[in-house]
């Protein structure tokens, strides 16, 4: 039993190891999940202000190329007069600077236009291409996130299977270890009786609660303690019980520290910790109704729990 004991500790602490090592990689993924999306978030918000400067810069080479169009109709409508013609035409030295100046304002706005309209095709170009890039990095993260999110969701599901399987252990463990803790108790005590029926002693602790020298009775288990809470009352009314119907009574387990509970399959606030219960083989035979006679009682059901008393 101590073999298989010693082999499922080993067990659990391999797939402890493993779990250990799955949690630690999972938090990295997870760190290196928060940052892609980080990335993500920030691409997105990009794509959004290049998206819409295009909209803008389209508009603008739209509004561009309609005032070139309306000046290339307006001087094919009405051309301009060439510097011959505004020479000849002029009425005196004022008008001749005056036609001079509308020339060059003309011929100006005509540049400014054209370089206008080329500047925003270029503009145009370059943010296309800006956006095109911010798409492309956009889908490359987008498919290493989705990635990440496959990787993660296959080891949580590797993780809790190995939880499963850990737990599973873990409790075979335990109800094995307090079986055979129950089974050596049960023979330590046995051989205390037959010590004390030997050589007549009457210590509480290897004979029965009352120091009578018969095999009846309520005897505690070497290491176990019946003095905490209302332990002392329940020894009391087994001892009585046993003497009364003629049982060995074993206490095996009486007051438990909340982590030696947890340790032998109990629970860290059940009734051993508070000094409320005695597991006590030899009583699983004795109907309720004959333990309240005695101011006991088996408040748990089940096969598991038919030695487990308490006061009524």
């Amino acid at each position: 039993m101590e073999q298989r004991i010693g082999a499922d500790n080993a067990q659990v602490q391999g797939y402890q190891g493993r779990l250990a090592d799955l949690q630690t990689r999972l938090s990295a993924i997870e760190s290196s999940l928060a940052i892609q999306r980080s990335v993500l978030i920030h691409i997105e918000i990009d794509y959004t202000a290049a998206h819409n400067r295009l909209n803008i810069l389209r508009s603008e080479l739209t509004q561009d190329r309609q005032r070139l169009a309306a000046q290339l109709v307006a001087q094919y409508e009405s051309p301009p007069p060439d510097l011959v013609s505004v020479v000849l035409e002029s009425r005196g030295f004022s008008d001749l600077l005056e036609r001079m100046h509308n020339l060059g304002l003309i011929a100006r706005q005509n540049a400014k236009v054209v370089t206008a309209v080329s500047l925003a095709k270029k503009q145009v170009r370059l943010q296309t291409l800006r956006l095109a890039a911010a798409q492309v990095h956009q889908r490359q993260v987008v498919a290493a996130v989705a990635v990440e999110q496959d990787e993660i969701a296959n080891l949580r599901l590797a993780v809790l299977q190995r939880e499963r399987v850990a737990e599973r252990d873990r409790a075979r463990q335990q109800a094995a270890l307090h079986q055979v803790q129950r089974q050596l108790a049960i023979l330590q005590a046995r051989a205390a009786a037959a010590q004390r029926a030997s050589f007549a002693a009457s210590d509480i602790s290897s004979g029965s609660l009352g120091g009578n020298d018969g095999p009846w009775g309520f005897f505690p288990a070497p290491g176990t303690n019946y003095t905490f809470g209302e332990e002392p009352e329940i020894a009391a009314r087994l001892e009585r019980l046993g003497v009364a119907l003629h049982l060995h009574l074993i206490g095996i387990s009486g007051y438990r520290t909340p982590q030696h509970s947890v340790e032998v399959g109990g629970f860290a606030d059940d009734p051993h910790t508070r000094g409320e219960a005695s597991d006590t083989p030899g009583v699983e035979g004795v109907p309720e109704a004959t333990l309240l006679q005695f101011g006991l009682t088996r408040p748990f059901p089940g096969a598991a729990e038919a030695d487990h008393i308490q006061l009524s």
